[in-house]
């Protein structure tokens, strides 16, 4: 047996103690990937604190075979639209969007984001694109989460200070808005003639009175879906009073206003992704904080558990009682507490399955986006042995993550992370004191 010499012994020794302590033995610039075998990871949890606005999901039937209804239910307030589809006709179609005042009152509707990914029948590229468009066209909002009575737990005393006046700017443009909501309402009444359908289908904000109907997103019209694609897009609008929305697969050369109502509605498939679900918009934090000199941490999210999938009701199926396995079309925010003098490393990992999407991450060196691979078509396939280095973080902070899950991608995903020791460590707040101490005495330092 051939013995070591001294400085083998000391790269020996090292790694054992950093072994035990959970700490990466990285030395210099994380690594791309990790094995997660070689960490223990201390579970965080996921607590869902508030959870609101309204969701139709338009993802049953998945794939269509004949023109007809796809989806319908209700909206009222702050509200999203949702649809994932796939043409199984031999010739094009194209997805159309209705809505309905069945009420006795006028509705002012205010369209605030239509987004919509290329169809293709690379479906993972699809729900990539939309994930991709989903963050960058979206805002991290917190202000709003304030006004409806979240105490956002930051730390940041400039995040504070944003999110106050932000919450202000809130509380005075909805008095503002509510004001001019009237005016609209009464101007529309006084200046149009009576008329049970829209003919001006260009504006992003509009009134809709008692029995009227009108299309909206009306860019899908040219959008032809041929067979085998998968086509998904998001709207997100605000209505001050209920009104119905109507999703439909269409022939290409029927109308969305007189061709939609027409259809027959599809029976929900197996999979039951549609109706209407509260919980559109949901704010979480993780708990405890991770202490980056205490060891490896991790944490899921959508996985049913802590992370709950929401719940609904599908209108066109008689009020069937339903729920969004996969929180698809659903925006989430989660907030992370860190502390520690270690810094550490953030990883993906996929556990459900092929995975591809796009995260956005708020921290003290900004908001950056992070793509989910960054080259391939997926992660994690057959396996939950894939990881991706996201980012390398120095000092405790509050992290928030934004997320949406990608369509055709699999649930859920964890978040992994792992503490790394510098190439050159040195007793100042970049790391740990007690480890670059131990780590200084076995090197001889």
């Amino acid at each position: 047996m051939k013995l070591m010499n001294k400085t083998q012994w000391k790269r020996w020794l090292l790694g054992s103690v950093l072994a035990l302590l959970g700490l990466g033995t990285t030395y210099g610039q994380a690594p791309k990937t990790v094995n997660i075998d070689d960490y223990t990871f201390t579970p965080l949890a996921v607590k869902t604190i508030k959870e609101m606005d309204t969701l139709l999901l338009s993802d049953s039937p998945e794939y269509v075979k004949e023109p007809g209804i796809v989806a319908g239910g209700t909206l009222h307030g702050k509200s999203r639209i949702y649809f994932y589809h796939v043409n199984e006709r031999t010739e094009p179609m194209k997805v159309g969007i209705l809505l309905e005042n069945k009420g006795n009152v006028p509705a002012f509707v205010e369209i605030e984001r239509a987004i919509y990914a290329k169809p293709s029948p690379d479906y993972f590229k699809v729900g990539r694109e939309l994930s991709k468009k989903e963050i960058t066209t979206a805002e991290l909002d917190l202000g709003t989460w304030a006004q409806e009575g979240v105490n956002i737990p930051v730390r940041s005393k400039v995040m504070k200070k944003d999110i106050k006046q932000q919450k202000e700017n809130l509380e005075q443009s909805r008095k503002a808005k509510v004001k001019r909501v009237e005016e609209e309402i009464k101007k529309d009444a006084t200046s149009r003639t009576i008329s049970l359908v829209s003919h001006d289908t260009s504006g992003t904000e509009f009134v809709l009175r008692p029995g009227e109907v009108r299309p909206i997103f009306t860019e899908l019209e040219k959008v032809l879906v041929k067979k085998d694609d998968l086509f998904s897009g998001i709207v997100d609008l605000s209505t001050s009073e209920p009104i119905y929305a109507s999703v439909a697969v269409m022939e290409p050369k029927s109308t969305v206003t007189y061709g939609l109502p027409l259809l027959p509605i599809h029976p929900i498939d197996e999979v039951e992704l549609r109706g209407t679900y509260e919980g559109m918009r949901r704010f979480h934090v993780v708990e405890p904080k991770f202490n980056s000199d205490a060891g490896p941490a991790s944490f899921e999210i959508a996985n049913d558990r802590e992370d709950t999938f929401i719940s609904g009701v599908d209108e066109t199926t008689k009020g069937k009682v339903v729920k969004n396995k996969g929180n698809y079309g659903v925006s989430n925010v989660y907030v992370l507490h860190t502390e520690g003098k270690t810094p550490y490393a953030l990883y993906f990992n996929p556990l459900g399955g092929a995975f591809s999407g796009t995260f956005r991450i708020t921290s003290s060196k900004g908001a950056y986006t992070y793509d989910v691979p960054v080259k391939g078509p997926y992660l994690g396939h057959q396996t939950i042995y894939d990881t991706q280095l996201l980012d390398v973080f120095d000092r405790p902070e509050d992290l928030l993550v934004e997320y949406m899950s990608p369509g055709a991608s699999n649930l859920p995903v964890r978040f992994l992370l792992i503490p790394q020791v510098a190439k050159e460590m040195k007793n100042d707040s970049t790391s740990s004191e007690y480890v670059t101490n131990l780590v200084n005495k076995i090197l001889g330092k």
